[in-house]
């Protein structure tokens, strides 16, 4: 049995190398998650080290990938804009402040666009006054997403507290993405027509709540929405509210991100739970 999985194993990385110049799995749009970007061996999960980064980052330059804003889907999606040959997008998720203090000075030093999506209330304003209770740790300065949205980076939304709209109501869904909204706006932080689900969660298993839930988005202004499935999209994208990420942990090596971005991803992890 074990060298049934090692051969099919071995056979999936042939049709990987064999595929990838056709772009992510016959022409789809990879779209990285992230989180916590932290420094020295600290990596886990959650957590990336810049070590880790400065290899993935060199793989996308030097293999010719182009790393594009939520604006450019957004126009690509809308206006049939064209993507360029080797599109990926970088993703992450809450706004930790070790995105502007170890990840912003990469994309600049590598020439990387990156998406951070916020919640809302865990942004630091001058007189935190409006904070959200915070349990996760320290997330970054209104100042700072100004400064990296200069050039680099472009935001999106991810709830006002964190909490996972799976679990929320419609009403409850509704009240959270004007609350983000508006709080975004208040702190003047420029953000793009767009949200990304807390756990990647989208309500699974209510197809007419899911629906409804979109519509939702559609009526307070939201253009895409973003899930995580560890799969990549065709292009064009069939629905601009139910987007695939893959999360990028720190436990993947370089050859596992490589994997990642080729659309293989998912088809691994079934085999190494199935080996394990």
């Amino acid at each position: 049995m074990i060298y049934l999985l090692i051969g099919i194993t071995g056979l999936v990385l042939v049709a990987a190398f064999l595929f990838i110049e056709m772009s992510s799995f016959f022409g789809g749009l990879p779209v990285l998650n992230y989180h916590n970007i932290s420094v020295g061996n600290n990596y886990d999960w959650h957590n990336v080290t810049t070590g880790q980064l400065r290899k993935q980052f060199e793989y996308l330059n030097k293999n010719g990938y182009t790393t594009i804003f939520i604006s450019d889907l957004l126009e690509h999606v809308e206006q049939k804009k064209p993507l360029p040959a080797k599109p990926v997008m970088i993703t992450l998720d809450d706004g930790y402040r070790d995105n502007f203090t170890n990840l912003y000075p990469l994309l600049k030093e590598y020439n990387i666009r990156a998406n951070i999506f916020l919640v809302a209330g865990f942004i630091q304003s001058p007189d935190n006054k409006h904070l959200s209770p915070n349990p996760m740790g320290e997330f970054m300065y209104v100042d700072e997403a100004l400064e990296m949205s200069k050039d680099l980076v472009q935001f999106g939304s991810h709830s006002y507290s964190h909490q996972s709209y799976a679990a929320l109501s419609l009403p409850e869904i509704e009240i959270d993405l004007r609350k983000t909204k508006e709080r975004l706006q208040e702190l003047g932080i420029p953000v793009q027509p767009c949200h990304a689900y807390i756990y990647g969660a989208y309500n699974q298993n209510d197809d007419n709540k899911r629906a409804a839930m979109f519509e939702l988005m559609k009526q307070n202004g939201m253009r895409l929405a973003f899930r995580v499935s560890n799969w990549v999209d065709k292009l064009p994208i069939k629905n601009p509210f139910f987007i695939s990420r893959i999360h990028v942990s720190g436990l993947f090596p370089l050859w596992k991100f490589k994997v990642a971005v080729w659309g293989f991803i998912k088809i691994f992890n079934r085999l190494e739970s199935i080996m394990k």
